[in-house]
């Protein structure tokens, strides 16, 4: 073999290998790769080396998700893709998609919702550890109160009922065989395990509408998709040949983010990751005017459209921006929109998706300070994925990512702000993922921008879904109402499994239909349409 069957090609913080007997081999991860492979009309590549340095100039390099999504959602059944790289990132991957595929387990989900509870003023050290222990234990793990619910569910019972009779069974059943737990002083404790029950099975409810795995099978079938092997001491792993399994390719990382390649006792060529601009292109600045009150959109795309940023918007109010997700590369988009990164400093964070919590991952490494709105379930997530990707303490990452916590249906003012309000909700989706109306007010004005997030709106399967018992009506009433009633809609339309399709919004009125904008778009536009689909650096104000 010659020197010309090993071709090494470069681009954006990652290095990939064109091989004749071993395919392509691609040494780095970072975000928008499966992008880039688009772009360059290539299929992605099942063999990835990772360096054990996973962070280039701050910038994420250990972005697996999207690669693992194509090989779910766009390959043949069966697809596998192959992660080379040290033991403890095996670990660290599990842990991210984890998080990214399943969501959290049912028992995490009752601790974030029980923060407050654990955080009590009348509790000692031992008290909180022993109601931790209850929750985890007898109270997210009983089955008969699952059953009860799913039960109640399926009667069509109302709220109320639903609440007094898990509220019956927490008390007689759980709570009166727990008398270190009933006497630690909390008042009115079985009311708010009832609420806390209730919200987090209601959640746990929609997320398996999208699960590709039980809670007790999650590590099994991560083991399907990704087949991990491991830089052995010497920092190398083999590659067999694609035909001839005797032929042996050794790559060998010799320095951090260098390889040097051997077939055989012949050096073939060297990967260096260091030699790669990771700055993005400096485009002459698009100047916009910045709205009193309004919308710009930073990304109106998906993470597998190859020509658009994704999704991402920032609303503007009182001068100030609230970002509504945070792309790869934020900093560098909003200079090139001649926005300064110091007049967005509030973020909401729909989801830890990748394609729209990068950019919050980047500001932590960069130590710039970001308040981030979102639901404690959803923060407790993020803060797992964020310890799971760098390795950083939850002591320093909280140091910068500042926590504002928002709870569904109830509108707080947001700090910072004078007339600014920020009401939070659930979305339909795979992983915990939020929804938000965003609203200005001051005297005789009121004006508001609601946010879908991502979301399968499907009016006929929501009222399927809710025939077999997975929502209470007022739920069904909530996921179907909640952002129509504002000024300016921003809607999911990535269609799919877990996105909403265009025509699922077609029933809508003409009055709501001309408020709607579009995002989070996969494919063309649909010809003649009937919603306006946004566009990158567009912006639009509600009040100049």
């Amino acid at each position: 073999m010659s020197n010309k069957d090993f071709r090494v090609c470069h681009g954006k913080l990652y290095s990939y290998l064109e091989t004749k007997d071993y395919g392509a081999i691609v040494f780095g991860c970072p975000p928008g790769i499966v992008k880039e492979f688009l772009r360059l009309k290539k299929p992605l590549p099942s063999k990835y080396i990772i360096s054990s340095e996973t962070f280039c100039d701050n910038l994420n390099n250990f972005d697996f998700e999207f690669i693992v999504y194509s090989y779910l959602f766009t390959r043949t059944p069966g697809s596998v893709v192959y992660a080379y790289c040290l033991p403890e990132q095996e670990k660290r991957f599990r842990n991210i998609l984890n998080e990214t595929l399943f969501g959290p387990r049912f028992d995490q989900l009752i601790e974030s919702q029980s923060n407050k509870l654990l955080n009590e003023k009348c509790l000692n050290t031992q008290d909180k550890k022993n109601l931790r222990i209850f929750l985890r234990q007898n109270f997210a793990k009983n089955k008969t109160i699952s059953i009860l619910f799913d039960n109640l569910l399926q009667e069509h019972s109302s709220q109320p009922i639903i609440s007094k009779e898990l509220q019956k069974f927490i008390e007689e059943k759980l709570l009166s065989k727990k008398k270190n737990i009933l006497n630690v002083g909390i008042k009115n404790l079985p009311q708010k395990l009832t609420k806390i029950y209730q919200q987090c099975a209601q959640l746990q409810k929609e997320l398996d509408f999208f699960s590709l795995a039980k809670e007790k099978d999650r590590d099994s079938f991560i083991s399907k998709i990704v087949k991990f092997y491991h830089m052995e001491k010497s920092n190398s792993v083999l590659i067999n040949g694609l035909k001839n399994k005797r032929k042996k390719l050794k790559i060998q990382e010799v320095e951090p983010r260098i390889f040097k390649v051997f077939e055989g006792k012949v050096q073939r060529c060297t990967v260096n990751l260091n030699n790669i601009a990771s700055k993005d292109k400096k485009n002459k600045p698009k100047q916009i005017q910045i709205p009193f009150f309004g919308v710009t959109f930073i990304g109106v795309g998906s993470g597998f459209s190859s020509n658009k940023e994704n999704s991402s918007a920032i609303i503007w109010s009182e001068g100030k921006g609230i970002l509504i997700d945070v792309v790869a590369n934020n900093n560098s988009i909003l200079l090139n929109y001649g926005i300064n990164k110091k007049d967005v400093n509030h973020v909401f964070l729909t989801h830890v998706h990748s394609d729209h919590d990068a950019g919050v991952l980047e500001n932590l490494l960069d130590k710039r300070k970001t308040y981030v709105l979102t639901s404690r379930i959803i923060y407790e997530s993020f803060l797992r994925k964020s310890q799971a990707l760098t390795s950083l303490s939850k002591i320093f990452i909280e140091k910068y990512v500042k926590f504002i916590e928002v709870t569904p249906n109830k509108k707080i003012k947001i700090p910072g702000f004078k007339n600014t309000f920020f009401e939070f909700d659930y979305s339909l989706h795979s992983i915990p993922s939020g929804r938000c109306k965003i609203t200005y007010v001051k005297g005789e004005v009121t004006k508001s921008i609601a946010h879908s997030g991502d979301t399968k709106y499907d009016i006929s399967k929501i009222n399927a879904w809710y025939k077999k018992g997975t929502f209470t009506q007022a739920r069904k009433n909530g996921i179907l109402g909640f952002i129509w009633d504002s000024d300016l809609i921003i809607h999911d339309v990535g269609g799919g499994n877990l996105h909403t399709y265009y025509e699922s919004l077609l029933h809508l009125s003409d009055k709501i239909k001309r408020k709607i904008f579009l995002v989070h778009q996969h494919g063309k536009p649909h010809p003649k349409s009937q919603l306006r689909y946004a566009t990158d650096g567009e912006t639009i104000a509600l009040i100049k």
